[in-house]
């Protein structure tokens, strides 16, 4: 059994973790995997995962980007809230500059996969879909990310990424 994690101690030990395009660390990846995400990393990629997710506003506020009946709206998550998003939900984290928030999920069945998706601006048209098993969200969504920039989205959606790339996505690769 592991030791109680004193939670401010840990966030500054890993704050170099929380970098864009997913900001995302590990803390704990048994059946609940608990993740602390820093900002920013204003995304326009949309997770969808069969599971429910919990997220706790530790410091700052965030805005959770959802698809919910075909309409897209923002779910505001402000410092000290705790927020239970069902499962089945297409959702896009946007976080704020020096925030820091805690994201519980639970461990996939083998026979589930995570789905990012990139809709036409507020539509409901899929620009890019990847369908994948989540072990690690931190090091598996910056790859998929990467690989719809090199394709159409990056010019579709009038750049990806804020953070650390000035407010927009880095040109595409022209392969």
């Amino acid at each position: 059994m592991e030791r109680p994690v004193r939670v401010r101690t840990w966030v500054e030990e890993n704050r170099d973790s929380f970098l864009p395009p997913v900001c995302n660390k590990l803390l704990h990846k048994e059946q609940l995997k608990v993740m602390f995400i820093g900002g920013p990393n204003i995304r326009k990629d949309y997770h969808i995962e069969e599971g429910e997710e919990v997220f706790y506003q530790l410091q700052g506020d965030m805005v959770l980007q959802v698809l919910e009946r075909g309409k897209h709206r923002d779910v505001a998550i402000q410092q000290g809230e705790i927020f239970l998003l069902p499962a089945g939900i297409p959702h896009s984290p946007q976080r704020f500059a020096n925030t820091v928030g805690l994201v519980i999920e639970r461990r996939r069945l083998k026979t589930e996969l995570d789905g990012l998706r990139y809709y036409v601006g507020n539509t409901t048209d899929v620009l890019f879909e990847k369908w994948f098993y989540c072990e690690d969200l931190g090091t598996q969504l910056a790859p998929i990310i990467q690989e719809a920039e090199r394709g159409h989205v990056a010019v579709a959606a009038g750049g990806l990424l804020c953070g650390d790339h000035g407010g927009t996505a880095p040109e595409p690769d022209p392969r």
